[in-house]
This record gives structure tokens, C-alpha cells and sequence, in this order.
């Protein structure tokens, strides 16, 4: 059995929300810390994931990442008060975990909006993360047909070769819970490229490398900058998007699987120190778990959620 991990909970919001997805209504899009919204328990979505964590035993106590003034009053466990959106966020989660006195121990991450119940926690972990549980970085990618996907069939989705069982009409979501090893990351890369994602998320994939390349390239070159002064060659403006390009068009071709999604993504965060295959230092496993792919966005997704708990 594996010592239980330190998880964080993003609990922020966005005062500037990425693009409608085309088909949706944007006065139905949730606005603000959707952690805060309250259920038909009297407690709020934070809450609710909180003890269903907690319920899990896979886990130590959690941590919220969020305002205080907002969550102070709704939620039992501690918080790190940080206000803005998920650049802020993600910059006090990296301040908070640089305390901790092992960077090398595997620390998780979640989002306050997702709810999967505390059965569904265990069997991930357990059958998806704790084979692979050496790895320095691990998420999952859901499997589902949109039409078992319900209010939630509108998100972006994938179609990528997931083994035997990937029957046709199945598309990848991706997942919502990720396990990494600090001390293996380029951690504040990995928070620049997961802000352009957040913010290019609901735009159709050839539009998305773009925007998110001219408006990542200046970050590259900083960090270039920095690791020419530490004696390290400048690669990173022009390996970063080559293997971004590169994912992209094997994508699109259909020849795209976790294992190489996985790889591309290693040499992308990870320090090349961490760069390694066997055992591989990132896994993306494959689950047909389909709460850890719906977090909830819309007023639909709200509605259908609170139904499931009446």
C-alpha cells in the first residue's frame, strides 16, 4: 500500500475566461470560484470533494488554493489565500510546495470543480497510478463515447490510439488529477504552458498551436537565458515547440498514443536529468473514469451534477 500523498486543491477562478466553444451559450458559462458553489447538502463543490478525498484513504488531509475570503466560512481544511486567476494560482501553489522540506516525494493536484466519489479515487490510484507510482509526472486521459460523456459531451476531445479496448466511436478526454515529483519539473514552465491551455482550451485544435506559441515564445527565451547562465545550452525555445509541432501533426495523422503523448510530454517538463523511458519518468494512463473529465463549466453540467446528488 502507498503512504498517502499531499494533495492541493486549485480553487481560484478567471476574471477573463477562455473562448465560448462553438454551440454554447455563453450566459450559461459558470464565472468565479465555481468551488464555492452550493449544492442541495448545504455544503459547497470544494466541500464535497474535500470529504470525498478524505474518504478515499489515499490521501493526507487536502489543501485549498483560493481566496480566504471566500472559502473561509465554507470549507474544513487549510487554504492558501491567494486572489486572481490560474497563473496566480498555479504561482502560489509553486511558493507553497518549495517549503516542503522533500521535493523529490510525489505531491497530487486537482481542481475544486470536478466529483468523483471516494471509490472512484481509490480505483485510479490504485489501479492506474500505483503500478507507475516511480514515475516523476502522472495524470490520466479518460475514455469515453460523448454520448456517455452527457451535458459534459460539448468539451474538447481527442482521438488518440488508446489500445484494443478504444472502441471506435470512444474519444480521449483528459483528466483532472496529477501526481508529480517537484524536483523533477520545470515547474514554472509547466505553470506558463498550463495557463495557454487553460486559456486556448475551448478553441478547435488547428487553431489552438498558433496563439500559443507567439504568446509562449517570450517565456522559452527566459528561460533559455537563465539556463545559458547556469551552463546549460539554450535549447528549450526551439525544442519546446518542435516537439509541440511535432505531437501536433502525428495527431493529426492518427498516430498519435498515450505512450508517445507521454514521451513528448517528458521532454517538454521535465529536467533532462528526469529524461528517461524505461521505467518511463511520465505516464499518462488510460481510464474509462469519466468524472475525472467532467469538471464543471456550464450551468448544464451543474444542473445534471446536482440531479445525480438528489
Amino acid at each position: 500500500m502507498l503512504d498517502p500523498l499531499p494533495i492541493y486543491i486549485l480553487g481560484g477562478s478567471d476574471s477573463r475566461p477562455g473562448p465560448v466553444p462553438k454551440g454554447l451559450d455563453g450566459a450559461r458559462m459558470l464565472r468565479g470560484c465555481k468551488g464555492a458553489i452550493e449544492l442541495p447538502s448545504g455544503r459547497c463543490l470544494a466541500q464535497e470533494l474535500i470529504l470525498r478525498i478524505r474518504a478515499s484513504d489515499r490521501f493526507m488531509p487536502p489543501v485549498i488554493v483560493g481566496p480566504r475570503g471566500i472559502y473561509e466560512d465554507l470549507v474544513d481544511c487549510p487554504i492558501v489565500d491567494v486572489e486572481g486567476n490560474l497563473a496566480d494560482t498555479l504561482a502560489a501553489v509553486r511558493a507553497e510546495i518549495r517549503q516542503r522540506s522533500d521535493l523529490s516525494q510525489p505531491i497530487a493536484f486537482t481542481t475544486c470543480d470536478i466529483l468523483p466519489n471516494s471509490t472512484e479515487f481509490q480505483e485510479l490510484i490504485d489501479t492506474c497510478y500505483r503500478p507507475n507510482a516511480s514515475c516523476s509526472l502522472w495524470g490520466q486521459l479518460v475514455t469515453a463515447s460523448p454520448l456517455d460523456m452527457g451535458a459534459s459531451d460539448w468539451k474538447p476531445a481527442y482521438k488518440i490510439e488508446a489500445g484494443n479496448d478504444n472502441v471506435a466511436e470512444n474519444m480521449t478526454y483528459p483528466g483532472h488529477l496529477l501526481i508529480a515529483r517537484p524536483v523533477a519539473i520545470r515547474i514554472r514552465l509547466m505553470n506558463h504552458l498550463l495557463q495557454l491551455a487553460y486559456r486556448h482550451r475551448n478553441l478547435s485544435l488547428i487553431r489552438r498551436p498558433l496563439p500559443m506559441i507567439t504568446k509562449g515564445i517570450g517565456r522559452l527565451l527566459l528561460e533559455d537565458i537563465k539556463n545559458l547562465g547556469r551552463g546549460q545550452a539554450p535549447v528549450l525555445s526551439i525544442s519546446i515547440p518542435w516537439h509541440g509541432a511535432a505531437g501536433f501533426f502525428q495527431y493529426r495523422r492518427g498516430k498519435f498514443s498515450p505512450d508517445e503523448f507521454s514521451r513528448r510530454v517528458m521532454k517538454v517538463l521535465l529536467h533532462r536529468d528526469f529524461h528517461q523511458t524505461d521505467p518511463p519518468a511520465v505516464v499518462f494512463s488510460t481510464t474509462s473514469i469519466r468524472s475525472f473529465a467532467k469538471d464543471i463549466d456550464t450551468e448544464g453540467e451543474l444542473e445534471e451534477l446536482i440531479a445525480t446528488l438528489t
